[in-house]
C-alpha cells in the first residue's frame, strides 16, 4: 500500500493476534511437559534420598547393634527415647537399654545419621522442600517386644537375646498394596496385598501433594504401623520403601554384632 508515494510496512493487528495464539499453543504444549518431567525428576531425586537414608541406617545398625529411634517434633533431628520402659513416656532422653521410641512412627534422625540435605530444624527433606514440615522425610520403625519389654530393634543388643530366629517370625510393620475403597485396617492390610508383614522399618516421603487425597495415602498418615506402597496415580503419590530383616541380619552379622 501506498500513501504519499510511501510503502508502509509492518504487521497487520489480527497477524499479531494470529502469531500470539500461535505462540502461546507452543508454550502450553511445551510448558505441561516441562512441568512433568521436573516432577518426575523430583520424585527420582527422592527416591534415591530414601535410599540413601536405608544405607545409613544399616549402616547405624552396624556400628550401634540396633536401630535408630525415630525423632521426634521436639527432638530437632536427634533419635528420641523415653524414659520408662512402659507407662507415661517420661522426658525424651538418651539411648536407653529397654529401646523404647517416644513415638515409632515420626521423621528421620537426620543428625544422629549425620545425613544432609536437612531443614532448620534438622531434619531430611525430600526434593519438594519448600521449607515447611510437610516435605520431611518420614520413618517408621517396628515396636516388635520380648517377653521382658524390651524393645528388640531399637533397643542396645536387643536382637541377640531372643536370636534372629525369633525375632525373624515376629510381625512387624505391614506395607500393602494400594486400591484401599475404604477407611484403612490399623493392624493388618485387611483385602490389600501384603507386600510385607517383616519390615524393620520404613521410610516414605509424602510426594508432591501432602494432602490426604485417598484412602492409600491416609494409610500412611494415620500414625499407625501399616503403610501403602504402589504405582503414583492422581490421587496417590507417596513414595514409600522399607527395610529387609534380613539385610539387617546380614549387615550386622558382617559388623560382629550379631549373633
Amino acid at each position: 500500500m501506498r500513501l504519499g508515494g510511501i510503502r508502509r510496512s509492518g504487521f497487520s493487528l489480527v497477524e499479531i493476534a494470529v502469531v500470539l495464539v500461535i505462540l502461546a499453543i507452543l508454550i502450553s504444549a511445551v510448558g505441561i511437559p516441562l512441568a512433568t518431567q521436573l516432577d518426575l525428576q523430583k520424585t527420582k531425586d527422592t527416591e534415591k534420598q530414601l535410599e540413601t537414608v536405608k544405607e545409613a541406617i544399616y549402616g547405624f545398625a552396624m556400628a550401634n547393634g540396633r536401630l535408630p529411634c525415630p525423632a521426634s517434633e521436639a527432638s530437632a533431628g536427634q533419635e528420641s527415647f523415653c524414659t520408662n520402659a512402659s507407662g507415661g513416656c517420661g522426658t525424651p532422653t538418651t539411648v536407653q537399654a529397654h529401646g523404647r521410641c517416644v513415638t515409632s512412627f515420626g521423621f528421620v534422625p537426620a543428625r544422629t545419621l549425620s545425613l544432609a540435605p536437612i531443614d532448620s530444624g534438622g531434619f531430611a527433606v525430600d526434593a519438594w522442600d519448600d521449607g515447611t514440615a510437610a516435605h520431611r522425610i518420614l520413618y517408621s520403625v517396628s515396636d516388635y517386644q520380648n517377653p521382658a519389654n524390651t524393645y528388640v530393634l531399637t533397643a542396645p543388643d536387643g536382637i541377640r537375646a531372643p536370636t534372629m530366629a525369633t525375632v525373624s517370625v515376629a510381625t512387624h510393620l505391614f506395607v500393602c498394596s494400594t486400591g484401599l475403597t475404604a477407611a484403612p485396617p490399623t493392624a493388618n492390610c485387611g483385602t490389600m496385598t501384603v507386600l510385607t508383614d517383616k519390615a524393620p522399618f520404613t521410610l516414605y516421603s509424602l510426594g508432591k501433594s501432602t494432602a490426604q487425597n485417598g484412602f492409600d495415602e491416609t494409610n500412611n498418615q494415620n500414625g499407625d504401623l501399616v503403610f501403602t506402597s504402589g504405582t503414583p496415580t492422581t490421587t496417590f503419590d507417596d513414595i514409600v520403601t522399607w527395610g529387609s530383616l534380613n539385610t539387617l541380619f546380614s549387615r550386622m552379622v558382617q559388623a560382629g554384632k550379631l549373633p
